[in-house]
């Protein structure tokens, strides 16, 4: 792999500069084989962009399209060690756009929900009102996801079924702005194989999310939007796309042919079984990027009125960062297929709007992922598993030991826990008085490193560390738990495989790059947080800011003429 070359300027910001002269030669040759097959199999032709980025020029009036990409669990690091393969998308955000090689998902936890929400909202789990990807719902008195909308109903999918929504989002997104200002004259579509993927970004007022459902592989939607599937996406999902590779191996490229192990082979029988599979391969990702394609056209987006949005969330990166973790060859080469799948929509998008000085992109990443324990403890790193069961016990004893034996937890968050208030108020206790008592229990194990009690965080107690605010910006009184508990790095649940979620850098550190319309190329090394997303980018489109924003703008990366004078100076951190 090529080495990188890091080179600095006189300002106080450090210039990180990927040389595409100094890569490999050898893997120079383009990693297509994933799209090749795809096109072969079911969808139209494919064709891989390897495009020189050129400066672009200041333009006065808003770009006509926002392409909003999410690459699902792509740490930070992803942009570096795979680099000199990049020879798509990634490769022209890279090479001539706006990175920020210090941007963080500035909350807790670092999971798919809080990540998508805070793109476009540029707020945190305290104010968007959405704690994780499901939390407690004392009201109901079990989980729900942060989606779920029994007030809908499942378009595509099982007649009948529940949909989903954004209605557990308290806040605007970008493009709720952008339609309020324009009178709903402009378009904003949410794409992904996750529910919470597509609609989050998207926003409340959003014309319409689209995701995957997990037994046909159809896109499916929900009457949150839309009484009924446009006919373009039944158009679409006619022709089945998602089942073109029943029984297909998944190989790096040319490796088929000297006999190397699969990385993954699909099952030949359709089912829910058949898309858990597919969603771990880059075919899943190119189906996504070719639905994009043909909303881009149906929707005629970029042409209406004012800046319209497309999200779009590619979910295969963190099916297989689940099952294998950062370190395994797979991992990079659905990095490097990710690549060029994300530099064939930009093209698209480019075309449809007649040119790229009339589109604006920006790519990040919804949180990191640790490093597989047994891996990590190979390396004499620290970590470890952590069983669920028992850690639960621990807390469940130290109540029972105290206060009386009764069934004091009632649900779980993460690693918090929810206690039942009615059992506490029945029996005359203080509420703070049990949320320290299994503090203290659970503050001995040896993998916790920091406890935060309700009454603590409702009286923003004890913040003092970085982590201690990321914390506090998670708690939503409503709906968060009454204990939070932090793991020491490189710990987690699970017998397998590996996860994300904490506040430590493994999981908060992802990519941000801006490119295309009015964006100043260059790369900052001062840490900003991805809430700073939203509040640029409504900057850009002259916007109100959305509602629950607590990021700043990010003047720096915009050519001058693009921002209006109250927000060109240098920003105060």
């Amino acid at each position: 792999m090529g080495q990188r070359s890091l080179q600095y300027g006189s300002s106080k910001r450090a210039a990180y500069i990927i040389n595409p002269d100094e890569r490999d030669p050898d893997t120079l040759k383009s990693s297509v084989a994933t799209l090749s097959l795809l096109s072969t199999l079911c969808l139209p032709q494919l064709q891989a962009q390897t495009t020189n980025a050129a400066t672009p020029k200041a333009v006065q009036h808003p770009p006509r399209l926002v392409v909003a990409i999410i690459v699902d669990q792509f740490r930070f690091d992803y942009t570096t060690r795979f680099a000199s393969r990049y020879t798509g998308g990634l490769h022209r955000m890279l090479t001539g756009g706006a990175v920020f090689v210090d941007a963080h998902q500035d909350h807790y936890p670092t999971v798919t929900a809080t990540g998508h929400a805070a793109f476009m909202t540029g707020s945190t789990p305290a104010t968007s009102g959405i704690i994780g990807n499901e939390w407690f719902d004392r009201a109901q008195g079990r989980s729900i996801t942060s989606v779920e909308d029994a007030d809908t109903k499942l378009l595509g999918g099982k007649p009948g079924a529940t949909g989903s929504s954004p209605h557990n989002l308290i806040v605007s997104t970008l493009g709720d702005e952008l339609k309020m200002a324009d009178h709903n004259t402009t378009r904003v579509i949410g794409i992904s194989m996750k529910d919470r993927a597509a609609i989050l970004p998207a926003g409340r007022m959003a014309d319409a999310a689209y995701w995957i459902d997990d037994t046909t592989g159809a896109f499916v939607s929900s009457t949150w939007y839309q009484s009924a599937l446009p006919s373009w996406v039944e158009s679409f999902n006619e022709g089945k796309p998602a089942q073109c590779f029943l029984g297909k191996s998944w190989f790096a490229p040319g490796a088929e042919h000297i006999g190397a192990k699969p990385f993954e082979t699909l099952p030949a029988k359709s089912g829910k079984d058949y898309i858990a599979a597919f969603e771990t391969t880059p075919w899943s990702n190119d189906l996504l990027e070719e639905f994009a394609e043909q909303a881009i056209q149906h929707e005629e987006l970029g042409r209406h009125n004012g800046t319209d949005v497309l999200t779009i969330s590619f979910s295969a990166n963190d099916h297989l960062g689940h099952a294998v973790g950062p370190d395994d060859p797979a991992v990079e080469e659905l990095a490097v297929s990710s690549d060029q799948t994300i530099g064939k929509l930009i093209t698209a998008a480019e075309k449809q709007v007649g040119g790229p000085q009339n589109v604006l992109v920006v790519m990040s990443a919804d949180h990191g992922v640790a490093p597989v324990p047994e891996i990590n403890l190979a390396r004499k790193m620290p970590g470890g598993r952590v069983h669920k069961a028992a850690y639960t016990r621990v807390v469940q004893d130290a109540l029972d030991t105290r206060f009386g034996t009764a069934r004091w937890i009632i649900g779980s968050w993460e690693s918090g826990f929810y206690f039942d208030q009615n059992l506490i108020r029945e029996r005359k206790l203080n509420p703070s008085d049990i949320e320290d008592e299994a503090a203290r229990a659970i503050a001995d194990l040896p993998y916790v490193e920091r406890t935060y009690t309700r009454t603590q965080l409702m009286h923003r107690e004890a913040m003092a560390s970085l982590a201690d605010d990321y914390v506090a910006r998670s708690f939503f009184p409503a709906r968060g738990p009454d204990l939070f508990v932090i793991f020491k790095p490189y710990w987690l649940f699970g017998k397998q495989g590996t996860s994300h979620g904490s506040p430590w850098d493994y999981d908060t550190h992802v990519p941000l790059l801006f490119f295309g319309a009015g964006i100043r190329p260059g790369t900052y090394t001062e840490r900003i947080g991805i809430s700073d997303v939203a509040p640029t980018l409504a900057a850009l489109l002259y916007v109100e800011t959305p509602s629950g924003s607590v990021g700043h703008v990010l003047p720096e990366i915009v050519a001058p003429s693009r921002l209006p004078s109250s927000v060109s100076s240098p920003r105060s951190r």
